[in-house]
């Protein structure tokens, strides 16, 4: 250890490298620290610690896929499962604030330097740390100190008691002002707005007053004042919403009857299942462009469509024509799922459990070109896993899926204009005989 460094400071700073790296090469942004300190916590709190860890593999018939000096290729996030048990693993995932099969595949991926990290950990704090000799002192120096000492004394005295007096003199004051309105007593902001008939009904809770007034004008001045029906609330202790500018301006899409929009904090669902199938795409492109940044879902595109329309028990090869007309929207370079590829998951398990338990399906990720083939072949390596735990939790068998990336080696489109590139970021289902 560095000298005049304190046991566990170059520790600390080894783990926050390891978090640091994390969010930056799996695109975790700031949930890498919660999930890695939520991974931590887990491991030191087992009896024994890494050992303890490494019993549970032992139990889980896995002990030779320990992430130790013989280094596994691969731990899978099924295995990983099988170690910790998928009660437990969801319970750690939530308080990650993580989808379950996402913490399940990224933790997988992070164990084995992480476990580095907390054995370094280990041996530092098995190391003897040298103790200074302190040379003992003069007489004539414990007495200049000692009176210094007292002096400061004094002055701390002098101090605590004006500290005293101005506290007092402020808790007797009378208070003619409002009670104070703290933060960890606001919560969202909500608003629905749904099309019933041609008519609008709005109602939610917004935090001031102009907020309101921008809305119910934005609806008058398109419906009507008659095409306006419902109430906003002004409601101080909610939070400032992140999507009131572009839900003013884009007041004429609710023009279709049957939509339904419901804004909660930075969450939007939305409900068109009452549109035609048309209309549907659109308004959900609309809606994804103007919303992109907040957690929706509910949109629709040609894949929700086809498997839609997909009979009651789909032959597999239909199954796989339809799931390949979606799209699974992840974060720019991150295996993360957006909030519109999890809702377009949830549909894809539902057609794969109609499709019955002879099914079994590869679940292929592929990218674009930009940046280094490796790199690109471990991301969608990634994202398969992703797919396949996120079916799992969702009550597709694991024995029906089987992921692999291909990164970079398949492109369907010209990889040198920004809409081939999108084309090529995808999941790909195919049929195992």
């Amino acid at each position: 250890m560095p000298q005049g460094l304190e046991p566990g400071i170059g520790l600390m700073s080894l783990l926050d490298r390891f978090i640091e790296d994390t969010a930056l090469h799996m695109g975790l942004g700031h949930r890498a620290r919660n999930l890695v300190d939520v991974l931590v916590d887990y491991i030191r709190g087992l009896p024994g610690g890494i050992h303890g860890l490494r019993r549970r593999f032992d139990a889980a018939g896995l002990g030779s896929r320990f992430p130790g000096d013989e280094r596994p290729s691969r731990l899978l996030a099924s295995q990983l499962e099988c170690v910790i048990g998928r009660e437990e693993l969801a319970v750690l995932a939530r308080r990650a604030a993580f989808p379950t099969g996402m913490f399940a595949v990224v933790a997988s991926d992070l164990l084995p330097g992480l476990l580095d990290v907390l054995e370094q950990e280990a041996r530092s704090a098995q190391t003897p740390h040298p103790v200074k000799q302190v040379a003992p002192r003069s007489p004539t120096l414990r007495l200049v100190r000692g009176t210094a000492a007292r002096g400061l004394l004094w002055v701390m005295v002098a101090g605590v008691l004006l500290c005293l007096t101005g506290w007092i003199h402020q808790k007797t004051r009378v208070s003619t002002g409002a009670a104070p309105t703290y933060a960890d007593q606001q919560h969202p902001p909500r608003l629905s707005l749904v099309n019933s008939g041609g008519v609008i009904d709005v109602r939610g809770r917004l935090p001031g007053e102009a907020d309101r007034r921008r809305v119910w004008s934005a609806l008058v001045a398109q419906y009507g004042q008659g095409g306006v029906t419902g109430d906003i609330l002004r409601d101080p202790q909610a939070q400032a919403p992140r999507w009131l500018d572009r839900l003013v301006t884009l007041a004429p899409v609710l023009r279709h009857p049957g939509l339904s929009l419901s804004f909660t904090g930075d969450a939007l669902h939305v409900d068109m299942t009452r549109l035609p199938e048309g209309d549907r795409i659109a308004v959900s492109n609309t809606l994804r462009r103007a919303f992109g940044h907040l957690q929706v879902s509910g949109l629709w595109d040609a894949g929700r469509i086809a498997l839609a329309q997909l009979p009651a028990q789909p032959e597999p090869h239909a199954l796989v024509a339809a799931l390949n007309q979606g799209k699974v929207g992840f974060e720019h370079k991150s295996p993360v799922l957006r909030a519109d590829g999890r809702d377009m998951l949830r549909a894809s398990a539902q057609a794969i459990l109609a499709a019955g338990p002879g099914v079994r399906l590869e679940v292929g990720g592929h990218t674009d070109s930009l940046g280094a083939a490796e790199t690109n072949l471990q991301l969608s390596q990634q994202r398969a896993d992703v797919v396949v735990a996120e079916l799992q939790a969702l009550g597709v068998p694991a024995s029906a899926l089987e992921p692999r990336g291909y990164g970079e080696e398949h492109p369907v489109a010209d990889n040198r204009l920004e809409s081939g590139r999108d084309r090529n970021r995808r999941i790909e289902y195919s049929v195992l005989q």
